[in-house]
C-alpha cells in the first residue's frame, strides 16, 4: 500500500508534472490501441511464387499506417520533454526564491549535450551564467550533468539524445517516421528445406534495412510442401540521427520510463532512488488534492498494459478451448463467459499457471477442475442475480 509519505520527496512547486506525465500514459495508450488495431487486421499481403521447384511467400502489399499514430507519438514526446523542461524551470525559480524574467525565462531549457565541452559552453551562455543556480558547480548545474549523453558510452543511445533528436524532428521537420518491418517469421513446424527472412536480411543498407516493402520474400520451401508461418510485423519508429528502426512502442516505453522515473526525480532530488511517480492518473476530472490523488493513480504504464492487453486477448481466446477438451469437458460457453468477466492480470495468470502444470498431468487436470468449479459458480451465481 502506497502511502502520502511515499512521495515526499515531491515537493508542491513541482507537482504540476503528475498530470503532464498522466497526459502522456494516455497518449501513449491511445498510440497502443491503433498500433494493436493496425496488426490485429494483418497489414501484410501475401502470395505465394513458384520459381521451379521451389515456392517463395512474397510480401505484395503493406497496409498504410493510420496517419493519427505518428502525430500521437510525437505529442507523447514533445510532452516529455515539455515535463524535463517545465519541472527544470519550476526548480530554478524555486531557487531563486523569485520569478524568472523574461530574458532569464528564455535561457531556461534541458540541454541534450554529445560531449562535456558542450555542456561546459551551455552553462557559460549569457544570463544563463548569471542565475546561481546554473552556475558551475552548484548542485542542479551538477544533476543536469548527470543526465547528460556525453556520461554515457553510448552517446547516440542516451535516453535524453533520443528525446532531443525526436521532437526536434516533430517540431521542425515532420512527425515521426513510422513504417512496418519484419520482426519474425516463425515456421509452425520445423523443415529441413525452409528458409525465413531474418529482418536484416533484407536491403541491409544502414537504416534502410527493417522498413518492409513489395517483392520481399519472407520464406522459401519446396514447392509441394505446405508449411504454416506465423508472421509478426510490428511498427517502428525511426531514430533522426542515426536512422536506426526500433519498435515503436518500445521506444515509447523506454523514453517513458526515463523521464518519469529517472530524470525528473533526479532533477528535483539527485537521486532515483524515490517511489516512482504513478503514470496513470485520470486527468479528465478535476483533483481538489493533487497530492492525495496519486494514491489512487495506477502504476502500469500503457505500453505495460498494452502488452499485458494483448496476452490477455489470446488467453481469452485459448482457455475455453483448453477446459472443454474430453479430459476436462466443460461447457465451452459457460468457460467464455466466466473468462470474459475476469480481469486481463488475472487471465495471464491462469494461462501461465496451467504452463507451469503442464507437465503434470495429474496436476494439470487438478487445476483445470479448479477452474472448471470456478466458472459453474460464477454461471450459478449469474443465474442467481437475474
Amino acid at each position: 500500500m502506497r502511502t502520502l509519505a511515499d512521495y515526499d520527496w515531491l515537493p508542491d512547486h513541482q507537482l504540476h508534472v503528475v498530470p503532464t506525465l498522466a497526459h502522456v500514459d494516455q497518449l501513449i495508450a491511445d498510440v497502443t490501441r491503433i498500433i494493436h488495431d493496425y496488426t490485429d487486421q494483418g497489414p501484410l499481403t501475401l502470395t505465394e511464387v513458384v520459381h521451379g521447384d521451389r515456392a517463395h511467400v512474397e510480401v505484395t502489399a503493406i497496409a498504410p499506417i493510420p496517419e493519427l499514430m505518428p502525430r500521437l507519438v510525437a505529442d507523447a514526446l514533445t510532452q516529455l520533454r515539455a515535463a524535463l523542461e517545465h519541472t527544470l524551470y519550476a526548480e530554478v525559480e524555486h531557487l531563486l526564491k523569485r520569478p524568472l524574467t523574461d530574458q532569464e525565462a528564455r535561457t531556461i531549457e534541458m540541454p541534450a549535450c554529445p560531449d562535456q565541452a558542450r555542456f561546459d559552453t551551455w552553462l557559460a551562455h549569457g544570463r544563463r551564467r548569471q542565475l546561481p543556480p546554473l552556475a558551475a558547480g552548484a548542485v542542479l548545474a551538477e544533476r543536469i550533468r548527470g543526465l547528460q549523453p556525453f556520461q554515457r558510452r553510448d552517446v547516440d543511445d542516451h535516453p535524453l539524445r533520443l528525446l532531443a533528436e525526436h521532437t526536434n524532428l516533430a517540431k521542425h521537420r515532420t512527425p515521426a517516421v513510422a513504417a512496418t518491418r519484419l520482426g519474425a517469421v516463425y515456421p509452425d513446424r520445423q523443415h529441413p528445406d525452409l528458409t525465413v527472412a531474418l529482418p536484416l536480411t533484407l536491403n541491409p543498407q544502414p537504416g534502410h534495412g527493417l522498413p518492409l516493402q513489395p517483392g520481399d520474400v519472407l520464406a522459401s520451401g519446396p514447392r509441394n510442401t505446405r508449411i504454416e508461418l506465423s508472421i509478426l510485423p510490428p511498427v517502428c519508429l525511426q531514430r533522426p540521427h542515426t536512422g536506426v528502426w526500433n519498435i515503436a512502442l518500445k521506444e515509447l516505453g523506454y523514453l517513458e520510463d526515463w523521464v518519469r522515473t529517472t530524470a525528473i526525480p533526479i532533477l528535483i532530488t539527485g537521486s532515483r532512488q524515490n517511489t516512482p511517480l504513478p503514470p496513470q492518473l485520470d486527468i479528465t476530472i478535476g483533483h481538489s488534492d493533487l497530492r492525495r490523488a496519486l494514491l489512487s493513480a495506477g502504476t502500469m504504464p500503457a505500453v505495460q498494459r498494452g502488452d499485458l492487453s494483448i496476452q490477455a486477448t489470446v488467453a481469452r481466446r485459448d482457455l475455453p478451448e483448453i477446459l472443454s477438451m474430453p479430459q476436462v469437458g466443460a461447457d465451452p460457453q459457460t468457460i467464455t463467459t466466466w473468462v470474459s468477466s475476469l480481469d486481463d492480470a488475472t487471465v495471464v495468470s491462469t494461462v501461465g499457471r496451467i504452463a507451469l502444470v503442464n507437465s503434470d498431468l495429474k496436476a494439470l487436470l487438478h487445476y483445470l477442475g479448479e477452474l472448471c468449479a470456478e466458472a459453474y459458480a460464477f454461471q450459478s451465481q449469474v443465474r442467481g442475480k437475474e
